[in-house]
């Protein structure tokens, strides 16, 4: 009497296949359903990224709230001495214990990430992210020289990590969904969902595809909407801009110049730190950078915490020339130290008060050089936004936009142009062309390939690529059972071995040595004794994008690999066939 398969199993079973053919789907991301699911994947990343914000936010301001309160002051600028020395020594050597003992090492910020998209296929452990989380509020609690974005941007990533390996997705949809929770942290934190966009695919992906964009400007888009329609955790930039005189191009020129000068000292001078503080455990070196921000804040009491005060201040000219040069350059020594010592956080935001000081000073001076013409400090403080972060990240676009979104200021378009450009020029010819990321990353002994075509393999999946015409046979098989696969239209027979390994033939060879009237009488074939060419064929997981598939053919001097993945009961379930060929073929520039 024949078993029927019970009612759950059948169910599971056609569940299982309707989400295979979904992931088949999002598998070629540049056809429109697999599109339109990656979108709708990447606006859900969006939300769950935006209620992590929200969390970050409450958790800093719930500890802070106590601590200005016992000791004094609303800020950090207008505590004690006492309480400026004190409490980012303690913050730090707290921070650096809890670092060693518990967590072993520092990984976190958008190094991180882009480390796990290189090499490790966009999976971003929750372990990490959720100890940089708990480690940002603590640094930025105890006003170390960091800024938010960087945990934002990786809890984001590892959000759309998690969904993405929740769903079982193939891994270069999984690349995707990370560099929509970045953009999502990024656009959360600072409401600029465009600039955010750009930025993670100018900084964090580094290409730009269509395919690409949607699912990050959706991401982008509802991460913004959560943190904005839940409560306001944005920061407000107050500048006024009335236009610019034809005399002061020249100047802004020069102005861009300078800070490019300044950005690639930044990046320089961090990467002349990684080396040395390396050789120091890290809860010594964290303690060190604490160290350094909290004699800097003696003076410069404005070094500490997130500064979206000190960037207002500048952008209203509150500071004079010397205090104004002395912040940026006070800045930028902690901020080095605290990215050399892998410091959790970011360092977008402390660009943002390096640059809008430094670019407050040299529009005083143009004040000065040029009255009558020259522009208020405000205006140099906003474009020294713009002109220190393109030239530590390397990222142009970025910056402009960043510049006109927080001011919604249109018609700095022009100026912004001539500034950041001209520090990006500058700072590519200083720091050889660095991104302080890219020199962090190599300071680890790690390289990004990002040439076309290694980024069109990060983009395709093997399901996209790989031959489903085939028959798994064994070795041995009758005649009569090998007469009627031939009969169907396919291009391989996959051959199982006893030794677990798997070789690849073409049926043509099989069909040529049938019909030699010698072999008439066979009733049964050993499939690795006759002639014709045989291909070993090495498994890959039916998630895996191209370009693993191409440095495992690579690795193992391979012809061809089998597509498959482990189902219940450790049963291998086959997808298709992927040959050397068949990568070489399938760039599409």
């Amino acid at each position: 009497m024949a078993i029927r398969p019970s009612r759950g199993r059948t169910l599971r079973e056609a569940w299982q296949g309707r989400l295979d053919s979904l992931r088949a789907q999002v598998a070629d991301i540049e056809n429109t359903p697999g599109l339109s699911l990656l979108c709708l994947l990447g606006a859900a990343t969006g939300g769950l990224c935006g209620l992590v914000i929200l969390a970050l936010h409450t958790a800093i301001h719930t500890l802070q709230g106590p601590l200005f309160e016992t000791f004094g002051g609303r800020t950090f600028v207008d505590s004690s001495i006492a309480f400026r020395v004190a409490v980012p020594i303690l913050g730090a050597v707290l921070l650096g214990i809890i670092v060693e003992r518990l967590f072993k090492s520092a990984e976190h910020g958008i190094v991180h990430i882009i480390e796990r998209l290189v090499y490790y296929q966009g999976y971003l452990p929750l372990k990490a992210a959720a100890a940089e989380f708990t480690m940002s509020v603590l640094a930025l609690t105890t006003g170390q020289s960091v800024g938010r974005e960087g945990v934002a941007a990786h809890t984001g990533a590892a959000t759309g990590s998690w969904l993405g390996r929740r769903l079982d997705l193939p891994n270069n949809s999984v690349r995707t969904l990370v560099g929509c929770g970045a953009a999502a942290g990024i656009a959360a934190s600072f409401n600029t969902p465009l600039a955010a966009v750009i930025f993670a695919m100018e900084v964090v992906m580094m290409e730009y595809t269509i395919a690409g964009f949607a699912p990050i400007i959706l991401a982008a888009v509802t991460g913004s909407l959560v943190t904005f329609t839940l409560t306001d955790v944005h920061p407000r930039l107050m500048a006024d801009y009335s236009g610019f005189a034809t005399v002061e191009l020249p100047y802004l020129a020069f102005v861009g110049a300078i800070l490019g000068v300044a950005g690639a000292g930044f990046t320089r001078l961090c990467g002349a730190l990684v080396p040395w503080m390396g050789r120091v455990r890290i809860s010594l070196r964290i303690a060190l950078a604490g160290v350094v921000t909290a004699l800097l804040a003696i003076v410069y009491p404005q070094v500490m915490g997130l500064g979206f005060d000190t960037v207002n201040a500048s952008l209203a000219g509150d500071f004079t020339i010397t205090m104004a040069l002395g912040i940026g350059l006070a800045k930028l020594l902690a901020t080095s130290f605290a990215t050399a010592a892998a410091m959790p956080g970011g360092v977008i935001l402390p660009t943002f008060v390096i640059g809008s000081a430094l670019g407050s000073a040299l529009g005083a001076l143009g004040a000065m050089l040029l009255p009558g013409h020259a522009n208020d400090a405000g205006l140099y403080a906003l474009l020294g936004i713009g002109a220190m972060m393109g030239a530590v990240l390397q990222a142009p676009l970025s910056a402009l936009v960043v510049i006109l979104e927080l001011s919604g200021q249109t018609g700095l378009v022009l100026p912004g142009m001539l500034v950041v450009i001209a520090a990006l020029v500058v700072s590519r010819r200083i720091a050889v062309s660095d991104s302080l990321f890219r020199l962090l990353l190599r300071r680890r002994g790690l390289d990004y390939r990002n040439d076309p075509i290694s980024q069109y393999l990060r983009r395709a999946s093997v399901i996209s690529a790989m031959n489903r015409r085939f028959r798994i046979v064994e070795r041995r098989i009758t005649r009569g059972a090998l007469d009627e696969i031939l009969e169907n239209n396919i291009d391989w027979l996959l051959i199982r071995r006893r030794d677990g390994r798997a070789s690849l033939m073409r049926p043509g060879d099989v069909a040529r040595f049938l019909s030699n009237a010698e072999n008439a009488d066979l009733t049964e074939v050993d499939l690795m004794e006759i002639p014709g060419q045989r291909a070993d064929a090495y498994p890959i997981h039916v998630r895996a994008s191209l370009q693993e598939a191409f440095d495992q053919i690579a690795r193992n001097e391979a012809d061809a690999l089998i597509v498959e993945r482990t189902g219940g009961s450790n049963r291998t379930i086959t997808y298709g066939v992927l040959t050397r060929e068949t990568i070489d073929g399938s760039y599409r520039p």
